[in-house]
C-alpha cells in the first residue's frame, strides 16, 4: 500500500490578474484602479494580482512602492508578486514583494528604431488577466477551485504548408539588412483546441493555454473558463468566461445561452447586471472593438 505524501512541491499554471503600470503618479494610479474596481467590486475583492513594473523599470521612472502597495490593498486587491526587468535594479530593491523577471513592451529610446506608424495612446494602468506559473497546485482567492488542464494537449499539434506569393515592393518596407525572399513554402503549426466533454462545475477553473477552449456542456455558477484564444460553450454559460487573457484582442466568446456572472475579452469585462435583458438566456457572441466590449445575438 503506497503512502500518501504529506508535502508535495511541483509546478502548475494559474491565471492571475496583472496590474500593469505605465506611470509612477500614485494618485493617478489610485483613481484609475478605483474606477475599474467599482464596476465589479465582488469580482475584484481579494483577487491576487501581479504588479507589473516592467515599463517603469525600463524607463527608470521613480515610484513610491510602499505607497503604491498600500493603495492597491486599499481597493481589496492582493499584490502577491512584482514583475521587473532588472532584479538588481532600484525598483526591485524598493518593492516589498517577491520578484519575477518580465519583459517590457516598450523598447528603450536608444534602442528603438524610428517608425512612421501612428500609435494609439497608452493607458496609465492596465488591469487584465495573465497566465503565470506557480509552485503550487491550488490557486487561492477569487480564482480558487480545481484547475483542469490537459498537458497532453499542449503538444497535440498539426503541421501544414502555405504558399507565399509575390507582393508589390511599394506596399512594404524592406530592412536593408535582409535579403529579398522569393515565393516559397513555409511550415506553420496549428495547436488543437482544448476540449471539455463534461460540464464545468461550480468551483472549477479550466484554462486553455495558447489555444481555444471548447466546452460541450454547461459552465455552472461559480465556475470559471479561461483561454488565451476563443471560448466556445455549447450549453448555458452561468459562471465566468475570460478569453484573450494573454492579450489577444481578437479572441471571442461564443455560447448557447448567455447567463454569465462575468464575461471578459483581453481584460475588458462586463458583469451580469450590465448585460442587456434581451440577450440573457440567448445564444450570443462577445468580442472586443477598440476596448469596447460588444455582445450580439448569434
Amino acid at each position: 500500500m503506497s503512502r500518501k505524501l504529506d508535502v508535495e512541491l511541483k509546478g502548475g499554471m494559474y491565471t492571475f490578474m496583472s496590474l500593469k503600470l505605465y506611470t509612477g503618479d500614485i494618485d493617478k494610479i489610485d483613481q484609475l484602479i478605483a474606477d475599474k474596481v467599482q464596476q465589479a467590486p465582488g469580482f475584484f475583492k481579494d483577487t491576487p494580482v501581479v504588479v507589473d513594473l516592467t515599463d517603469l523599470d525600463v524607463a527608470e521612472v521613480s515610484v513610491n512602492t510602499s505607497a503604491l502597495l498600500e493603495r492597491i490593498r486599499r481597493h481589496k486587491l492582493v499584490p502577491i508578486v512584482a514583475s521587473v526587468v532588472n532584479k538588481s535594479g532600484q525598483l526591485a530593491e524598493e518593492v516589498a514583494l517577491p520578484l519575477i523577471e518580465g519583459v517590457a513592451r516598450r523598447a528603450k529610446p536608444a534602442e528603438a528604431k524610428e517608425k512612421a506608424v501612428k500609435k494609439e495612446p497608452r493607458r496609465a494602468v492596465s488591469l487584465a488577466g495573465a497566465g503565470y506559473e506557480s509552485a503550487d497546485d491550488t490557486a487561492e482567492g477569487d480564482l480558487s477551485g480545481s484547475s483542469e488542464f490537459d498537458e497532453s494537449q499542449a503538444s497535440n499539434t498539426s503541421t501544414g504548408s502555405m504558399s507565399v506569393g509575390a507582393v508589390d515592393s511599394t506596399d512594404i518596407e524592406v530592412d536593408a539588412e535582409l535579403e529579398p525572399m522569393s515565393a516559397q513554402e513555409v511550415q506553420y503549426i496549428v495547436k488543437q483546441p482544448q476540449l471539455m466533454t463534461r460540464p464545468v462545475r461550480s468551483g472549477q477553473q479550466v484554462y486553455a493555454r495558447d489555444t481555444d477552449l471548447i466546452v460541450m456542456g454547461q459552465v455552472g455558477p461559480g465556475a470559471e473558463v479561461i483561454a488565451d484564444n476563443h471560448i466556445h460553450i455549447y450549453g448555458p454559460l452561468r459562471g465566468r468566461a475570460l478569453c484573450g487573457v494573454s492579450g489577444n484582442t481578437e479572441a471571442r466568446i461564443f455560447c448557447s445561452s448567455l447567463e454569465a456572472e462575468l464575461v471578459s475579452v483581453a481584460g475588458n469585462y462586463r458583469v451580469l447586471e450590465a448585460i442587456p435583458e434581451d440577450l440573457r438566456g440567448k445564444p450570443a457572441q462577445i468580442w472586443l472593438d477598440q476596448e469596447r466590449l460588444n455582445i450580439e445575438p448569434l
